[in-house]
C-alpha cells in the first residue's frame, strides 16, 4: 500500500488525510476499492464527471481539480500529477529499471527481454500499450513491490518526448532496438529521429549501460557523453547475428517470432539481460519459447491459408523484413494484404513506391493493398499487378476471392487501416 500523505507532498498539495492506496487508474470502470483514481480530461470524456461514482465504489482517493469534497488531492493539472506520480514511485524503486525504445520492435524486444530476466528475477514490465506519457507513470505505480526487474516499453513520435518519459523513469539501462523512418512526418530527416532517441540515454542514469544499434553515430556520441557503458549489438557490434546464431556466444536461435529481425531483436535483449545477470544459453531459451502477440508476427492457421498476423502497426522497414521473412520462411504461393504506412510525411509516396517494387521482385502470387497512399504509389509508376480495395472488407472479400488454397498471406499496415479486423475475421474461420 502507498501512503497518500507521502504523495500528496510530492504533488505539493494538501492532504485530505491518511489514506492508503495500492493501484492507480485513468478510467473509472476499474477504479474499485483502494485505488487512486486520476480524473484526466480528453478528446472525448473527462474524468470529473466520475470522481463521485469513484470515491461511492471505495476508490480510495481521487486526484482532480477543485470543485469536490472527501478524499481529493487538488492539483492544477490532473495530466502532470501523474507524471509527478510516477517520478515519485520511481524513487521508490531500488533494482534496476531498463527503458526501451526504438523505432521498430520495441514490444518483441521488451518481451524477449522481460523473458530472458525473468528465468532469474522477479520481473515485471509494461502492459500492453502503455508506453506513452499516461501509460509509463501507471506502470511505475502499478509496479508490485516485490519485484526485482522493471522493463519499461517507450514510444514517441515527436521530439522531447522520451526526454519527459526519461526523467520520470530513469533507466539503469537504456535498450535501443534501431532508428528507422517511423513518425518521420514529424522529424524530416533520420538523424533527427536518431537525436530524438538519443533522449532517452540522456536519462539513463549515471554509470548507466546503454545497448544500441552498432554503426548509430548520434547514439554513441550521446551514450559517451553520458559515460554510459555502451555495447553494441548488430553487424560489426559487439553482439550479431551469423547464419541463425547469437554471436559472440554461439547460441542456436530457434524462435517463434519469424525473420532476421527478430533474430537481431533476440541477440539484443540476449546482451542485455547478460550484463543484467542472465546466463546467455538461459536468456535464448526462455526467448524460444516466447508466442508472438496478435498483430505482432503471430502465425495462425484457417481451412485454406496460413496466415501471418502484422496487422498492428506497418513503416517502411518493418514492412520490407516482414516481405523478406515470408520469402524466406515460407513456400508459394504468397499473398501480401498491405494497408497504407502512415505518418511518413514527404517521405512517403517514395518509401510506399519501394515497397511496391520490393513485393514485386519478391515474386508474390497476389497482392491486396488497402489505402490511399499505396493507391497513389502504384499511379506513380510500377508495373506490378495488384488489386486495389477500399478497405478492410473488400480486401477481404478479394482475399477469398483471389487467393489460392495452401497460400501463406502476409497482413501489414498501419493500425488505423484496421487490418486486424480483416485478421479476426480469417480466425473465426477456425483451424
Amino acid at each position: 500500500m502507498r501512503s497518500l500523505i507521502s504523495l500528496s507532498a510530492r504533488l505539493g498539495c494538501p492532504t485530505p488525510g491518511e489514506y492508503s492506496f495500492n493501484r492507480v487508474a485513468i478510467d473509472s470502470r476499474s477504479a474499485g476499492p483502494a485505488s487512486l483514481f486520476f480524473a484526466l480530461s480528453g478528446k472525448n470524456t473527462d474524468g470529473h464527471n466520475y470522481v463521485i461514482d469513484v470515491l461511492g465504489a471505495g476508490g480510495a482517493a481521487v486526484v482532480s481539480r477543485d470543485g469536490f469534497t472527501g478524499p481529493i488531492l487538488e492539483v492544477d493539472s490532473v495530466e502532470e500529477a501523474l507524471m509527478e506520480a510516477g517520478a515519485w514511485a520511481r524513487d521508490c524503486i531500488g533494482y534496476p529499471v531498463v527503458g526501451i525504445t526504438g523505432s521498430n520492435g520495441k514490444t518483441t524486444t521488451r518481451r524477449m527481454l522481460t523473458a530472458a530476466l525473468s528465468t532469474r528475477f522477479r520481473t515485471w514490465q509494461t502492459k500492453g500499450n502503455l508506453n506513452n506519457h499516461l501509460g509509463l507513470p501507471i506502470t511505475l505505480l502499478n509496479t508490485p513491490e516485490n519485484m526485482e526487474m522493471l522493463v519499461l516499453e517507450m514510444g514517441m513520435n515527436h521530439a522531447g518526448e522520451l526526454l519527459r518519459l526519461g526523467w520520470v523513469s530513469r533507466p539503469n539501462l537504456t535498450l535501443v532496438t534501431n532508428i528507422g523512418t517511423a513518425h518521420i512526418e514529424y522529424f524530416g530527416t533520420r538523424d533527427r529521429i536518431a537525436r530524438a532517441k538519443a533522449e532517452l540515454l540522456h536519462c539513463t542514469e549515471p554509470g548507466g549501460v546503454a545497448v544500441i544499434p552498432s554503426g548509430e553515430e548520434i547514439l554513441l556520441k550521446e551514450a559517451e557523453h553520458m559515460g554510459l557503458e555502451i555495447i553494441t549489438h548488430g553487424t560489426g557490434g559487439d553482439c550479431y547475428l551469423e547464419n541463425g546464431r547469437a554471436m559472440p556466444w554461439g547460441i542456436d536461435l530457434a524462435l517463434e517470432y519469424g525473420g532476421e529481425h527478430n533474430m537481431q531483436n533476440a541477440v539484443a535483449a540476449i546482451a542485455a539481460a547478460q550484463r543484467l545477470g542472465v546466463d546467455p544459453v538461459e536468456s535464448a531459451r526462455a526467448i524460444s519459447e516466447l508466442r508472438p502477440g496478435a498483430g505482432r508476427g503471430a502465425v495462425f492457421y484457417t481451412e485454406k491459408y496460413t496466415v501471418v498476423d502484422e496487422s498492428y502497426n506497418a513503416n517502411p522497414e518493418s514492412t520490407a523484413a516482414c516481405i523478406d521473412s515470408i520469402v524466406q520462411l515460407h513456400e508459394k504461393p504468397l499473398v501480401a494484404v498491405l494497408g497504407d504506412m502512415l505518418e511518413l510525411g514527404e517521405k512517403s509516396a517514395q518509401s510506399h513506391l519501394a515497397i511496391l517494387h520490393k513485393v514485386e521482385e519478391s515474386g508474390f502470387d497476389l497482392v491486396i493493398l488497402v489505402g490511399r497512399q499505396y493507391t497513389q504509389a502504384m499511379v506513380a509508376g510500377t508495373t506490378l499487378n495488384a488489386q486495389i480495395a477500399e478497405d478492410w472488407r473488400e480486401a477481404l472479400e478479394l482475399l477469398r476471392k483471389l487467393a489460392e488454397p495452401g497460400s501463406t498471406v502476409l497482413v501489414k499496415g498501419s493500425n488505423s487501416i484496421k487490418l486486424g479486423i480483416l485478421v479476426q475475421e480469417l480466425r473465426r474461420e477456425g483451424t
